[in-house]
Formats: structure tokens, C-alpha cells, sequence
């Protein structure tokens, strides 16, 4: 119940008047003032209050305190003086004076309760002043209050009183306690703060999964929260397909001991039984549940054909099922028997399709060759014919590659083909960076691909040696800031370290991630070039200019390597 009088009594304030002399860190995402709020306040009134924020703004925290303090003395009833009080806390709090915070956050708590937002963050701040005072059971006792009540736990600092409390109760071995809290975050918080919702979310639905699992509870969670991440709430869950999925693939995707594990599996297994026959990717999570407590691989392979048959057998299905045997013998086996029947009547795409599918990402290398070579090339266009001759090159190498190449029917797609092909194999092999460049010729007279290998010509060319030449390319295809960083790596090559310096700083002008990398690569350029004063004073350049990058972090490295002291952030050279 609110306080009838707003008057502070003298003893608070006298406690109040203590500020101390030394500041400490700023504190960050500060409760305001509402704009509208604001609005209303008398003239001078609000011309008091934005004169103390001010200075707290500018972390004069010693002189926003008094202004602060002016107020409560010339509007003792003021609309905004729950807010005035919660700020003299946290100016206190901020210079470290954390016992007589306390006391301005109480006055909060007690004089205004109803004022939800400052009276719930200030009993924030007072088991956060009590956790740095080294007393846990009194911060966890006064977030325990705050989280308890209905309107303030739907406050933003709630959330991180939430969160505390469940880190807590988890590192006491008390999970179920840590859920409760995790599972007040996740419905307090799921418009607010969604990733502080989707967390708390995902933790008690482990908790209820694995930890311990339970059915009864995971639906009432599910009910409350509004689901599991859907985009809307399923009236139903335990009669949807997306929820089982859900909890089984969980259960599954467990990093716990095997024995829990087992456990979690064998639980929920039961739990959906014979539910949804006719979904595939739900029963046969259901069947690798099965399988990681009854560890029968005969049983398995036959709950999964068993599964198989239910539906029509076609070569997209046989495709799709491969990525369900984790066992590559149990994979094979399955392909033999439901899509090698089919391959002879694949028309040629199909085949090619199958062929690398097999290949890539489960290596059957076997089964693809035999799919690859009942492919028939009659009637095929250019880019079929294309398709077949890259594939061709797993088995047969550059000369079944170019078989198929000189089947093809437009002179310049042969061409463009061969090029791709080379150049793809040109990084470190000077044959096919010779093979490549000798299709270059006849691509650059045609419009429709003179434009699209201007780039790789002039990686040709740089590997070749040919560096100036590579610089004009690179400068001819205008991609920023790519073909700067090329030309960089052509200039530091031609031994030009002060025209690719140039570069970097024309980089670094840039700004975004781009800069701090630029002035990074400035450094590298004077350690190629044997100037160790410039490299070391540059790498004192980026501690000072991106200091929370990782090239900071790679600066930092070197300078400690190179015995230079890094002192309160700032490098000192020694040598």
C-alpha cells in the first residue's frame, strides 16, 4: 500500500548526506524519467530534475547527488521524487557508498511501493549492493522478494535478479528451484526481452526433457509460455507432431551421461508410443530414441523399414532417408536394397543428381560410380553435359573431364567450362594456372563473360608473378574494399611498402570492421619490410584506436612478444 505521506523524515535524509569523496564505474542502462511524465511537472520542478540528471549524465555523481538532495528539500511532494530517491541510491551505489545506497533504495521500497518501476529496481540494486558486499544470503533473499511479487517481476531488472537466483540454486545442485526461477523469466519476459525469454525457455525445457524428465509439467510449461519458440501457440501440443519432435530431439542432441541419457530417451519414448505413424521425421526421431537405450541394431534396422514402407518408394525418399543411418555399413545396406532397384529407371538428371548426392556429403563412393557410369550422354545440352563432366573428374580426372567438355556443342561454353575447371585447381599448381590463363583469350572478346573473369585473371596473374599487370585488373573490377586489399598484397610483394601503407590508411578511412583490420595490416606491412619502430609504434596505434577488437587483441600479442610493456591498456615500448 502506498505511503500516505511523501515527506522524508529528517533522520533519512541526515544518513543521506554523507557522500563520499572517491567515484567508482559508471553504471550502466540507468533507469530515466518518462518523457511524458516529464511533461507534466511543474516549471521549476522540471527544470530542477534536468539540471541533476544532467550531471549524472556527465558522471558528475557527487554533484548530481546534491542536486538530487535540492530537490527532495524544494518539492518534498513532487511527482517524480520516487525517482529522485531511486537516483540518489544509485549515485551512492556508483561511489561506492553501498550501505548508505541500501538505505535511499529502502526509502524506495518503503515510501513507494505501487510505484512499481523505481520501487522494483530499487530492491534490484539492494541485493545487488548486498551481493558485492560479500553477503549472498542477503541477495538472494531480497531478489527472492522482488521476484515473488506479481508486478514487479515483470519489471526489466527482474530479469536479471531471475537469472541470478537460478545460477545460484544451480550451482547449489537445486535444479528444480533454479527452473522455477527460469521458468517465471521465460513467461515474464517473452515480449520484453525475447532473448532473455527464449534462455530461461530453453533451459526448463532441458530441465523437463533430460534433467528430469516429466510430462505433466513440460505441458503446463508449454501451455504458459505459448510454446516452444512456434509462431503461435498450439491449443494441443501433446497432439502435435511439432512438439514431440521437439522434446525428442532434445532428449537426443543431450550432452549428459549416457545413463541419463538413456533415461531421457527410454521416458519420452514412452510417452509418445504409437502416436503419429504416418510422420516420418517424428517416428524416426522416435525409433533413434528407442534405439539409444535398446542398442539392437536388428531391431532398428527393421522398426526403420518397417517405417519406410508405410509410403510410396521413389528415389527422393531414398535420398532423404540416406541422412537417417548415422552407420555407414546400415546406410549402404538400406541403399542396396530400396534405391539401387530404381537407378535404371532414372532419367539422366536424376542419376547425376543421385551420383552426387552419394558422393557428397556420405562418400559412397562405390554406389556413386556405379550410378555416374550408367549415366547416358546422348541427347544431353551444354549444361548437362557440363554437370557430367565435373563429375566425371572424381573418377576419371582431367581426361574424363574434357571426354565429356568436347561433346559440347557452343565453342565459348567449352571454353568458359575448361576455364572454371582449371581455375578452380590453380591455387598452388602452376600447370593449371597455365591452363587456365590459356582459356583467358577467347573469354575476354565475348560480352557475356569478359566482365565475370576479370577478377580471376587477375588472381592468375598474381600467382604467376605478374603483379603489375594484376594491380590494373584488380583495379579494373572495382570491388571494394576487395580489390584494394589485393592490390595491397601486390604492393607489399613488389617491395612498394609505402604506396600499399597508403592504401591501408585509404582503408581505414572506411571505417566499420574495415578499419581496425587496415590498421592492423599496416603493422604487417612494416614487419615485411624490417622497420620494427614502425610496426611496434603501429601496433600501439590499434590498442588506442579499436581497443576492443580483436586486432587489439593480435596487437597486443606482438607487443608483448616484442617485450613492449602494456600498461592500463596503453603499449610502452622498451626496445
Amino acid at each position: 500500500m502506498l505511503h500516505n505521506s511523501t515527506s522524508i523524515p529528517a533522520i533519512i535524509l541526515s544518513s543521506l548526506l554523507a557522500v563520499p569523496a572517491t567515484a567508482a564505474d559508471e553504471a550502466s542502462q540507468e533507469i530515466t524519467y518518462p518523457g511524458g511524465a516529464f511533461a507534466k511537472l511543474d516549471t521549476f520542478e522540471a527544470v530542477a530534475l534536468e539540471d541533476a540528471d544532467k550531471l549524472f549524465i556527465e558522471k558528475d555523481y557527487k554533484g548530481a547527488f546534491a542536486a538530487y538532495q535540492a530537490y527532495t528539500f524544494e518539492f518534498a511532494k513532487g511527482d517524480a521524487l520516487p525517482y529522485v530517491l531511486l537516483r540518489m541510491g544509485r549515485c551512492l551505489h556508483i561511489l561506492g557508498k553501498r550501505n548508505t545506497a541500501i538505505k535511499a533504495y529502502q526509502d524506495v521500497v518503503d515510501y513507494f511501493p505501487d510505484d512499481v518501476r523505481y520501487a522494483a529496481t530499487a530492491l534490484y540494486y539492494i541485493g545487488q549492493s548486498h551481493a558485492q558486499n560479500g553477503n549472498e544470503s542477503k541477495s538472494l533473499a531480497t531478489w527472492a522478494r522482488l521476484v515473488k511479487d506479481r508486478d514487479y517481476v515483470n519489471q526489466p531488472r527482474s530479469g536479471s535478479a531471475l537469472a541470478s537466483l537460478a545460477t545460484a540454486m544451480e550451482k547449489r545442485g537445486n535444479f528444480e528451484e533454479a527452473t522455477s526461477y527460469r521458468w517465471r523469466t521465460a513467461v515474464a519476459f517473452r515480449e520484453s526481452n525475447v532473448n532473455a525469454s527464449t534462455a530461461a525457455r530453453n533451459s526448463v525445457v532441458y530441465h523437463y526433457v533430460v534433467r528430469s524428465p516429466n510430462q505433466q509439467k513440460l505441458l503446463e510449461f508449454c501451455h504458459e509460455v505459448g510454446g516452444f519458440g512456434w509462431r503461435s501457440p498450439i491449443a494441443k501440443p501433446e497432439a502435435s507432431p511439432t512438439y514431440w519432435s521437439h522434446v525428442l530431439q532434445t532428449a537426443l542432441n543431450a550432452r549428459v551421461e549416457v545413463v541419463k541419457k538413456q533415461a531421457a530417451c527410454r521416458y519420452w519414448a514412452d510417452q509418445m508410443g504409437d502416436r503419429f505413424p504416418d510422420n516420418e521425421a517424428v517416428r524416426i526421431s522416435w525409433i533413434a530414441a528407442i534405439g539409444v537405450y535398446e542398442k539392437d541394431a536388428a531391431k532398428q534396422a527393421e522398426r526403420m523399414k518397417t517405417q519406410f514402407r508405410l509410403k510410396p518408394v521413389t528415389i527422393n525418399r531414398v535420398r532423404a532417408w540416406l541422412a537417417h543411418y548415422r552407420d555407414s555399413s546400415a546406410r549402404a545396406a538400406f541403399y542396396a536394397e530400396q534405391g539401387q532397384p530404381l537407378v535404371a529407371s532414372l532419367k539422366n538428371e536424376e542419376k547425376l543428381a543421385l551420383a552426387n548426392h552419394l558422393w557428397h556429403p556420405y562418400r559412397m563412393v562405390t554406389e556413386a560410380e556405379a550410378v555416374y557410369r550408367s549415366v547416358r550422354h546422348d541427347g544431353m545440352d551444354d549444361a548437362q553435359l557440363r554437370n557430367l563432366a565435373n563429375f566425371a573428374a572424381n573418377f576419371d580426372g582431367e581426361e574424363g573431364f574434357l571426354r565429356y567438355v568436347s561433346r559440347m556443342k557452343n565453342p565459348l561454353f567449352a571454353t568458359r567450362t575448361r576455364f572454371d575447371f582449371y581455375y578452380a585447381r590453380s591455387p598452388r599448381n602452376g600447370e593449371m594456372q597455365q591452363k587456365a590463363l590459356s582459356e583467358v583469350p577467347a573469354l575476354v572478346k565475348s560480352p557475356d563473360h569478359a566482365q565475370q573473369i576479370v577478377w580471376p585473371h587477375a588472381t592468375l596473374l598474381q600467382w604467376q608473378g605478374e603483379l603489375q599487370d594484376a594491380i590494373k585488373l584488380y583495379q579494373a573490377a572495382n570491388r571494394q574494399p576487395d580489390s584494394t586489399w589485393a592490390v595491397i598484397g601486390c604492393r607489399v610483394a613488389l617491395k612498394q611498402y609505402d604506396k600499399a601503407i597508403k592504401l591501408t590508411r585509404e582503408l581505414e578511412s572506411l571505417g566499420g570492421a574495415t578499419a581496425a583490420s587496415a590498421c592492423l595490416k599496416a603493422a604487417d606491412i612494416y614487419k615485411v619490410a624490417e622497420q620494427k619502430a614502425k610496426e611496434v609504434q603501429q601496433l600501439q596505434l590499434v590498442l588506442r584506436r579499436y581497443p576492443k577488437s580483436g586486432q587489439s587483441s593480435s596487437a597486443h600479442d606482438r607487443l608483448e612478444s616484442y617485450g613492449v610493456k602494456i600498461i592500463g591498456g596503453e603499449a610502452k615500448a622498451t626496445n
